[in-house]
């Protein structure tokens, strides 16, 4: 088997390289490397651009990775073309599409989970093969089990368009869900009306929707472009109107998997995965394994596609094998401009017991939307207002945004409460904080008293498992909070230069790159 890459062109564009000498995956989310958020590659830029980007991609993989241009095939999505032809870009004569959206959402999810075998749902927005379907994996093969029609992924977005506090602010329709997901805490569910939004996400029809539950719903046809008066629910309306889709979305999702009530563990996928509050419902309901992949969203295409091609025979880990930092080779000019200094996890720790707010910038990046630790924001989650000055002074985004904590897996028990606390490393569910530290961490608890957990090992990651040690020698609790390291925005940095520029421009205090300190000018 020689070195292999794959194209996927959609939203959340990405492309993965094989580096075939060293048995490699390494991905990379283009929106990370042009700086746009949900980029598209085949949207709106000429064949030029798009060969610059590829050309650049390239570049990367053969400086950072080793991986010589020199390729068996290139793999294109079928959902996700390119104009410009990528035989001359990877030196190779062969291009080929081998899988379809779902099929390649089911691949990548798999051959990161644990699992020999497991039952697997891919849900999301819709692709070339549907928007809802279910698998059945056993060794390298998955076997398409059902079909199912449905728009989870739209419906949830469309909901999160009828709410003022949700779309008002957003740059991208693609940005709804997870504003909608954080604003619903906030409401109380009208049970009267979760059958009508549950059958919302499989016939999306608003006509339907506001009369079966009697809601004014205005000019809905394409809500998130209309203009603001059109926009119906607000304040507590909205809030309740948050909590009630979400409540119907979970009720959708039910009653298709309790047909598929297995004994054999479960692995969800494709962007609907995202929904942390689903997920920690399958946990607790179901007696079995559950797996959240941290890129489940299109994030992943180009990598499940190549899975295909290569059907490995072991687990695949390319958690932390994303886009390098592109200016990487002048660390050493911004040490010197800054005068930063050498510092250790120990020093970290007592300046976030200080209050201080810390990026922190280690190696290539994790892959997929959640900061795993390489490209985080840091600080104490005992801190009352902490959360509020995250939000209005260094993310500079809507005020009931909730953060996320980390701690090591073996003191997860102490402050959470879950059905299990095995992969939980990728910020997929959302499990309870306990009622006695409730009030020890109030930065990280939500509203409705859960906290999207992320759990460490010193395998998992050593320089936060360092920190929570150190952090832990001199704290009542030893959890941190955790937020992804960029702008209101804009993508999960990829350049020194844009980590320094959010220490300049914000709020934050420090940014730690590769161990060194670095402060304000």
């Amino acid at each position: 088997m020689k070195n292999l890459v794959s194209i996927f062109a959609g939203h959340d564009a990405n492309i993965t390289f094989y580096n075939a000498d060293k048995d490699e995956y390494h991905l990379i989310e283009l929106e990370r490397l042009v700086k746009k958020r949900y980029f598209r590659l085949h949207v709106d830029n000429s064949p030029e651009y798009q060969k610059e980007i590829l050309t650049l991609c390239q570049e990367i993989a053969e400086e950072d990775w080793g991986i010589e241009n020199d390729y068996e095939a290139v793999l294109i999505s079928s959902d996700g073309f390119i104009q410009v032809d990528p035989r001359e870009i990877f030196n190779t004569s062969n291009v080929t599409t081998v899988a379809r959206h779902h099929q390649t959402h089911a691949a990548a999810a798999f051959h990161l989970s644990p699992f020999k075998q497991a039952l697997i749902v891919s849900y999301d927005g819709g692709g070339d093969d549907g928007h809802f379907n279910i698998y059945a994996a056993n060794g390298a093969e998955i076997k398409l089990l059902k079909n199912i029609k449905s728009d989870f992924g739209g419906g949830y977005l469309l909901c999160g368009s009828m709410i003022r506090e949700v779309a008002e602010k957003s740059r991208h329709q693609l940005a709804l869900s997870g504003k909608l997901m954080g604003l619903c805490g906030y409401g109380n569910i009208d049970h009267n009306l979760v059958p009508a939004f549950s059958e919302f996400f499989f016939d999306r029809d608003y006509k339907k929707l506001a009369k079966k539950t009697n809601l004014l719903l205005k000019n809905l046809d394409c809500p998130w472009k209309n203009p603001l008066e059109n926009w119906v629910f607000e304040g507590q309306d909205g809030y309740d109107i948050a909590a009630t889709a979400q409540a119907g979305f979970e009720d959708a999702f039910f009653s298709v998997l309790d047909k598929y009530d297995t004994d054999i563990p479960l692995i969800i996928t494709g962007g609907c995965a995202l929904n942390v509050l689903v997920n920690e419902k399958v946990k607790q309901y179901y007696d079995r394994e559950v797996f959240v992949p941290p890129n489940p969203h299109d994030g992943s295409l180009s990598l499940g596609h190549m899975l295909i091609y290569n059907r490995p025979s072991r687990k695949i880990d390319i958690t932390y094998q994303g886009l390098p930092l592109v200016d990487k080779n002048d660390l050493s000019e911004f040490v010197k401009e800054y005068s930063a200094k050498k510092t250790t996890k120990k020093d970290i720790a007592k300046l976030i017991k200080d209050g201080k707010i810390i990026g922190l910038v280690y190696g290539d990046s994790e892959v997929g939307p959640r900061a795993l630790g390489n490209r985080s924001i840091v600080c104490d989650p005992n801190i009352s207002d902490m959360k509020d000055i995250l939000n209005s002074k260094v993310k500079f985004r809507e005020w009931y945004r909730p953060f996320a904590p980390f701690c090591k897996k073996e003191d997860a028990p102490k402050y959470f409460d879950s059905y299990s606390f095995e992969n939980l490393e990728f910020m997929s569910y959302a499990p309870r904080v306990k009622e006695q530290y409730l009030d020890k961490l109030p930065s990280i608890t939500h509203i409705d008293n859960t906290a999207r957990l992320q759990t460490v090992t010193k395998k998992s990651h050593e320089h936060f498992y360092e920190l929570l040690t150190e952090f832990g020698k001199i704290s009542e609790t030893n959890v941190l909070l955790n937020t992804s390291f960029n702008i209101r925005g804009y993508p999960i940095l990829s350049t020194i230069d844009d980590a320094l520029y959010a220490l300049e421009n914000t709020e934050m205090d420090y940014v730690v790159i590769e161990d060194y300190l670095f402060e304000k000018q």
